[in-house]
């Protein structure tokens, strides 16, 4: 379902146009006006509804513009957070933003088994697309046959990640799984191709690292990795795990982090839980100080670990538009400026244990 977000503060600063229209802010004309999208899962709750509003102060920021060209924000509802959410909703939800002749970028693909569908699709159409979360190395990477190829059918990749691959987080696990637990390191993993892809970018992370030793029994192991996206699998591993072998630690990857994974571990399993996380640490950097005030200003409420990642993203887009210059309502020039940015500083995965995590 379609959500048209209405910035209440730009609403004398900014009006929203059709197809074709000039828009005005404060009282000059600043040209027709290009959409960008924001794509998350249930955006009017919990990490989504952190990412959709981060993303609506960045433009707030802006005052509504990117150069000489208005910008509208729209939000869609990207489908089920839950790992076995059927492709037809992501489909569907990409599709409602194709259709819209204006759209200049997605911010969206928080997910990895939902970025399987709507990469291809986005690329096709030539949009630009944005992750805050996407883990999977195989977007950009050789991981399983014809890989990153199959993903862009147009032949030129539109697609880019704010947060690093898999292949970077698996050296972020072992790291965690060394401090928690000690060098014998076990993987338990779900079914299917994103926890494929952590197994394979943690056995190629272990053959560069001599500190940590991969062992297949769980039982034996100083820590256990669970490599998946399913919350609610993952907690009724960790339960299991903390009755079998009660003194290792449990390292939890960065998109179980992000989807509230520590809410359902049983207090057993919390006790013992590590949990791995993209987001940058809050008030680490005088620039997210920044962000998290405006934020509370704006919003009531202080944001969550990931909101900072969704801002930076809009912020991106909008410099891209910029840079594009009078050819910033085109798709394929704001590609080309968006790939020529300057690369942000890179964000190191970080670890916290669960029950000093708030979450």
């Amino acid at each position: 379902m379609r959500r048209v977000v209405v910035l209440a503060a730009l609403a004398l600063l900014v009006g929203c146009g059709s197809e074709g229209d000039s828009i005005t802010a404060g009282g000059r004309v600043i040209g027709p006006n290009v959409t960008v999208y924001s794509s998350l899962p249930d955006p009017a709750r919990g990490v989504s509804r952190d990412l959709v509003d981060a993303q609506k102060l960045a433009l707030l920021q802006a005052g509504g513009r990117a150069g000489e060209l208005g910008v509208n924000f729209v939000s869609v509802d990207e489908g089920p957070a839950a790992a076995d959410a059927p492709a037809r909703v992501a489909a569907n939800a990409a599709e409602d933003v194709i259709r819209d002749s204006q759209v200049i970028a997605v911010i969206g693909g928080l997910r990895s088994h939902a970025a399987r569908t709507s990469i291809p699709l986005f690329n096709a159409a030539g949009i630009l697309h944005v992750s805050p979360g996407a883990g999977y190395a195989g977007f950009t990477e050789p991981v399983a046959p014809g890989e990153p190829d199959r993903w862009y059918p147009a032949g030129t990749p539109t697609f880019s990640r704010l947060i690093g691959d898999d292949l970077v987080q698996a050296e972020a696990l072992l790291a965690a799984a060394r401090r928690a637990g000690g060098a014998r390191v076990a993987v338990e993993a779900e079914a299917g191709p994103e926890a494929e892809g952590l197994v394979a970018a943690l056995a190629r992370a272990d053959a560069a690292d001599d500190r940590v030793r991969l062992t297949a029994d769980p039982a034996r192991a100083g820590a256990v990795i669970y490599a998946g996206t399913d919350p609610e699998s993952a907690a009724g591993v960790a339960a299991a795990l903390a009755g079998e072998n009660p003194a290792a630690a449990i390292v939890l990857p960065d998109e179980l982090t992000r989807a509230g994974v520590a809410e359902r571990l049983a207090p057993a399993a919390r006790r013992r839980a590590v949990l791995v996380s993209s987001a940058p640490a809050p008030g680490s950097t005088a620039e997210l100080r920044a962000f998290e005030a405006g934020f509370e200003a704006e919003f009531g409420r202080r944001p969550g670990r990931y909101a900072a990642i969704a801002w930076l993203g809009m912020r991106r887009v909008l410099e891209a538009v910029e840079a594009a210059g009078p050819r910033g309502s085109l798709r394929s020039a704001v590609i080309e400026a968006y790939r020529a940015l300057p690369a942000p500083p890179r964000q190191r995965f970080t670890s916290f244990r669960a029950r000093s995590s708030g979450a």
